[in-house]
């Protein structure tokens, strides 16, 4: 990229540049006239100049012809203009002045409409180039990259950068255009005032850059060290359980507080030389503004420059002061960005870029595999730069599967997982060759490595999004139906990468390179890659506690409401009759908690969340109707005292808070302040907020509200205080009828009531199910009712539905809302749905059981692979359980600093198999283990 800023943006948008030149130079005219009219009113008009009497007139609009005299030795007049007296003629020339100042304004907005939308333009440009560079980075890159370091280049630092480039080249054509302009009509005016603002202007000129020049520096470094905090904010987020776990957050508040003041020294001298420089810079013009006004008078009171001039001299100077110190601030601004701009381009120099047509998009569907893998006396080396593999040769044929046995031997897990990175081009070797079909890895396109070879290793870090775009975004290699030759991507001109890539909104996913005809059989695909990983029954588990949108889906919905049915109707021979007690609308249900008895339903707006329900205006006046607001405060009381009277003496790491839902020691702390409180106040509860500790919200409950939470939030048959009786249940039914009513008679209901003929879009898709509760007093009452679920679902053929709901979660920043066991599975479900020719496994399934992995690679090993499909692809294992290589066409061994072709030994005599020939050590090591 080009190093020069000023190059770099006139390589890049130079027709732009010039047109705004034109525009520019267009608009100097204008404000000329701007200067030299309130001149000409003054003296004109106002003063009478040039009307010796009344009725007298001058010429509007009078036009001669330039340098007339001159050429033809006369006045050529071109228009006459229009005869007007002295106060027609003090309208028409405020009005021309009125004009042309909404003329020069017009200007103004257009320049810098313009200059806004150019530099945005190359803004996004740039990004998008630096964006490109990250993504044609060597992998090696990336072990010493910091990823927030990155971001912070491309997001934050060159910001400033799009604000420049529209002024890089007009504004200080502009501001040099009003500056001579300015200095122009002044020397017309006093030539004395001419040559004393230039004499004053060049003091500034000389002296103000070199003050500001220590400006730039301290920007550089705060810019680095702003960096590097991004760099360690990040650090921080990604080890935050090492930090807890280790006690660090102390160290890490240090380490963070050193470099924010670091930051904090160089902006406090950055502040003191950024204000001495401008107050020298306004005192010298102020300076000005006192000799202009001192001298100015003199010579109006001397006769040597009349009123109307000073008029005029001053106000050409009072505009003069911003061009100049535009023109001032410009060459420091102009510093920062070259500063900041060459920063960026150092921070992503690298000569080891991926060319571009390596990632080029395939113009045609990419050709099977025919050879596979040749390794011809290839050297490999790990991170570290030590050498682990030495004239390594191999061939690797599609279709064919290769075991690589370490036997948990630590140099050949290292070899064996330096070569599958190899083979996924993740490393280059340092010596000899790796080719695929015949052509080396590293000048095959990633078309061809990414479509035809699949690598699945421990890693397990996915970005942000549901399953299903996780799970599918191996897929979306090119747009369907793009034409790559006229589109022009990835072409790179003066350092930037040319043309617009397709958006992401078009189909990338082609399901005919898949052989895949349809949307239905896709997702029967889905549905078989998904089964092999062992991620089947666990996504239709989050499809249980997910939700459905009716509109979206109305056959899956109403499906469920016939489920819903059959698990009432066959409760019995589920092994689940009593368990769940159904949601009734004329019954009280006991297993649940008093709120949820009162809204009879689910909320859709958060005043009618559980949270909102003590503040709720609506409800409080439904309950006051029934009189039970006091009676569920009274039964608040009661809660809270029967906590403290069984909680109340335990310390705080007592192991009965695990096993007690909803009560913690803060919470009984909290309590008996309350009860304190209510107690000193004679059952009076102040108005005053009370502290909720650490179940406070946005805004603290009072005592009255707390004690309804507290009573909304109970549940008779878990704590069984004895506080619910049929007197309370009774009112309770009232006043839910009661919010029935109400709630029908509002504009959007904030309620979905239960029904069971209907399906609830506020509920998950299990509680639609059982439309009740399971009963707290039933031992293994929630899993024997989850595996009738579970059998009733894959009796009445909605797993399908059932999957696509759980495809649906989102996974989270990294895709830690699932576990690690999930997340490697899904990596293996990746490499599978994409059909590759070649799988490489590199000691895959790591945080599942021994006999979890060995299920899920028997299944791979199957052929086929896929039901109905003849789709056999090749592949390299490095296995984590050794029995499995039987299962493979060949076995691999490490030994000798290489890896060879050996017959696996069972049984005790494998260890010591796996130690190297004269390795007396390893040999005792192994004797010991056996």
């Amino acid at each position: 990229m080009e190093r020069n800023l000023l190059k770099f943006i006139w390589q890049n948008s130079r027709l732009k540049q010039i047109w705004l030149l034109v525009v520019i130079i267009a608009s100097m005219p204008l404000y000329f006239i701007t200067l030299e009219l309130p001149k000409q009113i003054v003296n004109g008009p106002i003063q009478g100049d040039g009307f010796s009497g009344a009725g007298a007139t001058q010429p509007f609009l009078r036009l001669p012809l330039p340098f007339a005299e001159q050429l033809f030795g006369r006045e050529i007049i071109l228009f006459d203009g229009f005869q007007f007296d002295r106060l027609t003629m003090l309208f028409a020339l405020g009005f021309l002045f009125l004009a042309a100042v909404i003329a020069n304004g017009w200007f103004k907005l257009y320049m810098n409409t313009y200059k806004g939308k150019l530099g945005e333009s190359l803004l996004r440009q740039l990004r998008y180039t630096l964006l490109d560079r990250v993504l044609r980075y060597r992998v090696a890159r990336f072990r010493n990259l910091k990823g927030a370091e990155a971001a912070s280049v491309i997001k934050d630092e060159v910001e400033p950068l799009g604000e420049f480039v529209g002024d890089a080249f007009s504004l200080p054509i502009f501001l040099g255009g009003q500056a001579i302009t300015g200095l122009l009509f002044l020397f017309l005016q006093s030539v004395y005032f001419g040559l004393l603002t230039i004499a004053i202007v060049g003091l500034q000129v000389w002296l103000i850059p070199r003050l500001r020049r220590k400006l730039i520096q301290l920007g550089r470094q705060r810019q680095l060290q702003a960096r590097r905090l991004s760099g360690q904010v990040a650090e921080t987020v990604e080890m935050a359980p090492d930090i807890h776990v280790n006690d660090m957050s102390n160290f890490t508040r240090a380490r963070h507080f050193g470099l924010l003041s670091t930051i904090l020294n160089i902006r406090f001298e950055l502040y003191q030389r950024k204000f001495l420089v401008k107050y020298i810079n306004n005192l010298l013009m102020q300076f000005l503004s006192f000799l202009f006004y001192v001298l100015g008078g003199y010579f109006v009171i001397t006769g040597r420059l009349d009123i109307g001039q000073l008029v005029a001299v001053i106000a050409a100077y009072k505009d003069l002061p911003g061009p100049i110190k535009g023109l001032i601030d410009y060459d420091q601004l102009r510093l920062i960005n070259e500063a900041r701009y060459e920063q960026t381009v150092d921070s992503f120099r690298d000569d080891g870029l991926l060319p571009t047509s390596v990632q080029d998009m395939a113009g045609k569907p990419v050709a099977p595999l025919k050879d596979g893998f040749q390794i011809d006396r290839a050297t490999l080396e790990d991170e570290t730069g030590r050498v682990v593999l030495e004239n390594l040769s191999m061939r690797i044929a599609p279709s064919e599967r290769v075991a690589i046995v370490t036997h948990g031997d630590d140099a050949a897990r290292t070899a064996a997982n330096v070569l599958c990175a190899a083979l996924a081009r993740l490393t280059s070797p340092l010596a000899g060759t790796i080719a695929l079909d015949g052509t080396s890895l590293d000048n095959l396109p990633e078309s061809v490595t990414g479509r035809r070879v699949a690598y699945v290793d421990a890693n397990s870090f996915f970005p942000a999004g549901t399953i299903r775009d996780n799970l599918t975004m191996v897929l979306k290699n090119q747009p369907v139906g793009l034409d790559v030759e006229t589109h022009g991507i990835g072409k790179v001109k003066n350092g930037m990468l040319q043309g617009e890539p397709p958006g992401e909104d078009l189909d990338w996913i082609d399901l005919a390179t898949l052989g895949i005809a349809d949307g239905d059989a896709f997702a029967r695909h889905v549905r078989e890659v998904l089964e092999i990983s062992g991620l089947s029954l666990q996504i239709q588990d989050l499809g249980l506690r997910g939700t459905v949108d009716p509109e979206a889906n109305p056959a899956f919905c109403d499906k469920i409401v016939e489920v819903r049915r059959e698990f009432r109707d066959n409760a019995a021979s589920f092994g689940v009759e009593g368990i769940v007690e159904p949601f009734h609308p004329d019954r009280y249900n006991d297993q649940a908690t008093v709120g949820e008895n009162l809204l009879f339903g689910t909320a859709r707006m958060p005043a009618w969340e559980p949270d909102g329900l003590p503040t709720n205006p609506v409800l409080l006046s439904i309950l006051d109707r029934h009189e039970l607001r006091g009676r569920l405060q009274d039964m608040g009381m009661r809660i809270a005292e029967a906590r403290i009277e069984l909680f109340g003496d335990l310390a705080p790491d007592s192991k009965i808070f695990e096993t007690v839902a909803d009560v913690t020691f803060e919470e009984v702390a909290r309590l008996k302040e309350m009860m304190a409180r209510l107690r000193m106040a004679g059952r009076q509860t102040p108005e005053g907020a009370a502290s909720r500790g650490a179940a406070k919200k946005d805004k603290a409950l009072t005592d009255k509200e707390e004690l309804l939470r507290i009573a909304f939030g109970y549940c008779e048959a878990q704590s069984r205080f004895g506080v619910v009786d049929e007197e309370i249940k009774a009112a309770v039914l009232a006043a839910r009828a009661n919010v029935r009513e109400v709630v029908a008679e509002m504009e959007a209901a904030p309620v979905f009531f239960h029904d069971p003929d209907r399906y609830n879009p506020t509920a998950t898709v299990l509680d639609n199910i059982l439309l009740g509760r399971i009963s707290s007093s039933v031992v293994d009452g929630k899993e024997r009712v989850l595996a009738a679920v579970q059998e009733l679902i894959s009796r009445t053929g909605i797993s399908n539905g059932l999957l696509d709901a759980g495809l649906d979660f989102e996974m989270g920043n990294g895709g830690r809302r699932l576990s690690e066991m999930q997340r490697q599975k899904l990596r293996v479900a990746r490499a599978l749905i994409k059909k590759p020719d070649i799988i490489i496994f590199n000691e895959v399934l790591g945080a599942m059981d021994a006999a979890g992995r060995r299920d899920i690679m028997n299944r791979i090993l199957d052929r086929p692979l896929l039901s109905d499909e003849d789709w056999n692809p090749g592949l390299v294992a490095v296995l984590l359980d050794d029995e499995l290589a039987a299962r493979f066409d060949r076995t691999i061994i490490y030994r000798n600093a290489t890896l060879r072709e050996e017959a696996v030994e069972t049984g005790q005599d494998a260890a010591e198999s796996a130690a190297p020939a004269g390795d007396t050590e390893g040999a005792k090591d192994n004797a010991h283990a056996k």
